[in-house]
């Protein structure tokens, strides 16, 4: 892995497909306590994105799911 300061935009788009996927959750039987533990993840996730200055993009009409602040 290669050092750096700061996270690659290409893994901001993975984690930003991730985030998307989380979405598709919601159709499925999860037990509540898997649920908060997923939604969770989902914050984690959607946080890293944040931090590196971005938000996410959910409108399916649009191929970049990331936008920069």
């Amino acid at each position: 892995m290669k050092k750096t300061t700061e996270t690659e935009i290409q893994a901001l788009h993975t984690i930003a497909e991730m985030v998307i996927k989380f979405g598709q959750l919601h159709v499925l039987n999860i037990k509540e306590e898997d649920w908060k533990l997923l939604n969770n993840a989902r914050q984690c996730l959607e946080k890293v994105i944040d931090d590196n200055g971005y938000r996410m993009n959910y409108d399916k009409n649009l191929k970049n799911h990331l936008i920069k602040l």
